[in-house]
């Protein structure tokens, strides 16, 4: 499942860019999300996280590591990424189609609980045998 949207990314010491966006879900990784950015060069860049920090982040701060999410109020309600890499982009986006892929999501994990139960087991018995 896939929503395409757009941004607008913050780059240190760089002008604002309008970017796309392709939120992805994929019942295999049924955690996550792979969130690609397009620039107008058209050059793609990558990040996969927790769905759920887009859904906490509509409501609030959430996040603490590589990536954090905010919601922005004002004139129209936006949603921020915090990417904290070399570059430390930041990229809002509009709420509401956050909101939009947050509901799909849900939507697809609940038919995917068996799923999502078999990937906690594999990944908690792949932990067990590195510890």
């Amino acid at each position: 499942m896939e929503v395409r949207t757009t941004g607008c990314v913050d780059l240190p010491g760089d002008e604002a860019a309008v970017v796309t966006a392709d939120l992805v879900y994929r019942p295999r990784d049924c955690l996550a999300v792979n969130m690609v950015l397009r620039g107008p060069d058209g050059v793609a860049v990558g990040w996969t996280f927790a769905w759920e920090l887009l859904s906490q982040g509509l409501v609030g701060p959430a996040g603490e590591g590589d990536i954090r999410v905010r919601p922005l109020r004002g004139a129209e309600p936006l949603v921020e990424v915090v990417l904290a890499t070399s570059f430390g982009a930041r990229v809002r986006f509009p709420a509401r189609d956050i909101g939009f892929f947050v509901s799909r999501v849900r939507a697809f994990a609940s038919h995917d609980e068996p799923h999502i139960a078999r990937s906690l087991d594999a990944e908690l018995a792949t932990i067990m045998e590195e510890a």
